[in-house]
């Protein structure tokens, strides 16, 4: 006989749910989803903060002074790690990238024209290089970063010549750029300023806002009789200090925040020129003072009167007065009184006594020097032609140069005597009509 195998079959027990321990958020049974799953639904009241975006920054030096640049920046700009802030420089001269620290990515393009050295100061050789490796160039700008910030020595070869291949395929990425650019000192001649002007021209339509340096103010920085080298590293200190005042203002929170939307609102457009400066002071009496040092930069010209956009932060302890905030914005409200104005305060108590701001600034001037003209020259109107009066026929002429006598100039006494002779002849005109009407007929007759 075969046994019967019964299976087993397990009751179904009610069983409650095990209390969870508290976590702050009200548990509610969701009466639509059928019984035994529990769903859990916050409170209307509490909002879900999403989380706060990491900017991420990108610089690129292209040339060797480019190079020479970012490798300074990176070594001041140490608390900020590469998934922040990334340092590149692009160069051909293969030497050159070797010898910058180890902080810098290297990029080398060009070495099928240049066999890895230089361009010899042939900006056409730099540009060439450039174009023949844009799909290697392009993978630079594909990383999603939020703000590219390109850097070069203008008037020389590899930098004036690649950087607007550089700058056009940033402008392809579709994020925010700023070129940092300096120019040649004028003891270096008239054509190396030329090649950085018509470079600068190029580059107004691919980069929102354009920083411009000349070397020439590096002489507002130190004396005539400091080494070039110490020269140069003054200039690159100024650069990475105002561009680590722009960072602070990107990363550090603040009691009235600024935030990355801000900092690209300023920005936005094309080939606007930018100022950017950074000012602090220690004794918040000389408030004056420590507004002109932030408007007037000892080393970059700018005309607050054509800004559109301003956008400055203050850094400070938690004993700043309102009535020190309202000074510092009227001073840089009267100066740029046509510019949409962003302002931001950071309290950090590092600085206790210490008053520290930053200033960022985009817009064409309205007053140029010269100077400025030639960076940005406007559109030459064509001359005008000048009217050629039809000749006519030559008995016509001769009529009219018989009729009009040449005009034949008089002395003083000339003059006078002909307006006692018109006096004379009008005062005899009057006497003639105070005499009755018939007796002017008598004599006339």
């Amino acid at each position: 006989m075969e046994k019967k195998i019964k299976k087993r079959t397990r009751r179904k027990h009610n069983r409650t749910p095990r209390k969870s321990k508290p976590s702050g958020k009200r548990v509610i049974l969701s009466q639509d989803k059928p019984k035994g799953k529990i769903s859990f639904i916050k409170e209307s009241n509490t909002q879900e903060v999403a989380p706060i975006k990491k900017v991420r920054v990108k610089v690129i030096g292209i040339g060797g002074g480019g190079g020479n640049i970012v490798a300074e920046m990176s070594s001041r700009l140490t608390n900020y790690s590469s998934k922040k802030i990334d340092f590149t420089a692009a160069n051909t001269d293969l030497q050159d990238l070797n010898s910058l620290p180890k902080k810098v990515k290297l990029f080398s393009f060009g070495q099928e024209l240049t066999k890895g050295l230089g361009t010899g100061r042939d900006p056409l050789l730099g540009e060439e290089a450039a174009k023949k490796e844009e799909k290697r160039i392009k993978k630079l700008f594909s990383d999603k970063r939020d703000l590219f910030i390109i850097v070069a020595s203008l008037g020389g070869g590899t930098g004036t010549g690649a950087v607007p291949v550089f700058a056009k395929l940033a402008n392809n990425s579709n994020a925010t750029t700023l070129g940092i650019f300096t120019l040649p000192f004028l003891f270096e001649g008239r054509g190396k300023m030329q090649l950085a002007q018509r470079c600068l021209e190029k580059l107004r339509e691919n980069l929102n806002a354009i920083l411009i340096l000349p070397n020439e103010k590096v002489f507002n920085l130190t004396k005539e009789d400091t080494p070039l080298p110490l020269a140069f590293s003054l200039l690159n200190k100024y650069i990475s200090d105002s561009l680590k005042g722009l960072l602070r203002i990107i990363y550090l929170p603040g009691l009235i925040n600024i935030d990355w939307a801000d900092i690209k609102t300023t920005l936005s457009g094309k080939g606007k020129l930018a100022y950017l400066n950074v000012t602090e002071t220690k004794n918040k009496e000389k408030l004056d003072e420590f507004t002109k040092s932030l408007l007037g930069s000892r080393v970059l010209d700018y005309n607050f009167e054509g800004a559109t956009n301003i956008l400055f932060n203050i850094e400070s302890s938690k004993n700043i007065s309102l009535g020190e905030l309202v000074t510092i914005s009227q001073k840089i409200n009267s100066a740029a009184p046509k510019a949409k104005i962003i302002f931001g305060l950071s309290q950090v108590s590092n600085l206790k006594d210490t008053l520290l701001a930053t200033i960022l600034a985009t817009g064409n001037e309205i007053k140029r020097k010269r100077e400025k003209k030639e960076i940005f020259p406007e559109k030459i109107a064509p001359p005008k032609k000048k009217k050629v009066k039809k000749s006519l026929p030559i008995e016509i002429e001769e009529e009219k140069l018989k009729n009009n006598k040449p005009q034949i100039r008089r002395t003083a006494l000339e003059i006078k005597k002909a307006e006692k002779e018109e006096s004379k002849k009008e005062e005899e005109k009057e006497k003639i009509f105070e005499i009755p009407a018939f007796l002017r007929r008598a004599k006339t007759k």
